[in-house]
C-alpha cells in the first residue's frame, strides 16, 4: 500500500512539474514573460504573464506573434492567462484580478481597454468579455468556470505605465453557484412510468 502510494504521490508530483514548464502555450516576451503557479483553494493553476514594449524598435510588434491584438492606447501590452490542470485540484476559477507589489487592485487610471480576447485554443471567455472593472475579470456558470483541463482567454489591457509584477486575487465560484439540475420532461415521464409500474408489481404481490 505504501508503495502504491508513493507512486501515487511522485505521478502528480511529475505531472504538476510537467505542467509548470509546459510552453507550449506561454505567452512570450522579448521585454518581459513568465508564469506563476497558483496553489491553494483546491486550485492549482498556471498563471501566463507577458508585457510588450510597443514601441521598442527592434520588437515593438511582438504581441502579434502570440495573436494579441492591441488592446488600448497605451504604450504597454499586459497579457495574462490562466491554465487549470487537468487533475490536480477540485474547484473552477470564478474570478481573477491582477494586484500590485503590496496586494492592493491596481489603480484603474493607468489602464485602457481591459478585455478579452480568443486565443484560438478553445479558451473559457470571462464574462462579460469587456470587463466591467479594469484588470479584473469573471466566469459565471452560464458562459462557463475555468475548470479542470480548461484554460482562459488572453486578458489584456494596455497602459503608459510600466511596472514591476505584482500578484493576484483569485476566487472560486460561491456556494449556490452551481443550480440543482432539473429533469428533463422526458426523464419526469419516464419516472412516473416506472413509479406507477412499481406500484402495481406491490399490489399484486399483496393480493396474492
Amino acid at each position: 500500500m505504501r508503495v502504491i502510494r508513493k507512486i501515487g504521490f511522485f505521478s502528480l508530483l511529475a505531472a504538476a512539474i510537467l505542467f509548470a514548464q509546459d510552453a507550449a502555450a506561454t505567452l512570450t516576451s522579448s521585454y518581459h514573460d513568465g508564469y506563476t503557479i497558483y496553489n491553494e483553494d483546491g486550485l492549482y493553476l498556471r498563471i501566463d504573464f507577458a508585457v510588450y514594449d510597443t514601441l521598442h524598435p527592434d520588437y515593438g510588434d511582438e504581441y502579434l506573434d502570440n495573436g494579441i491584438e492591441m488592446p488600448g492606447t497605451g504604450q504597454y501590452i499586459y497579457a495574462y492567462q490562466i491554465f487549470s490542470h487537468p487533475f490536480i485540484g477540485d474547484e473552477a476559477v470564478a474570478h481573477f484580478a491582477i494586484l500590485d507589489i503590496v496586494g492592493n487592485p491596481i489603480d484603474e487610471t493607468l489602464m485602457n481597454g481591459t478585455g478579452a480576447q480568443d486565443d484560438g485554443e478553445g479558451g473559457i471567455a470571462p464574462t462579460p468579455i469587456v470587463s466591467e472593472t479594469q484588470g479584473v475579470w469573471k466566469w459565471t456558470f452560464d458562459g462557463g468556470y475555468i475548470s479542470q483541463g480548461e484554460h482562459s482567454y488572453l486578458l489584456v489591457f494596455s497602459s503608459s505605465q510600466d511596472w514591476v509584477k505584482g500578484s493576484y486575487e483569485i476566487e472560486i465560484p460561491e456556494e449556490g453557484d452551481f443550480p440543482v439540475p432539473i429533469p428533463e420532461p422526458a426523464m419526469i415521464t419516464l419516472l412516473g412510468i416506472s413509479g406507477a409500474l412499481a406500484i402495481c408489481a406491490r399490489r399484486r404481490k399483496s393480493a396474492k
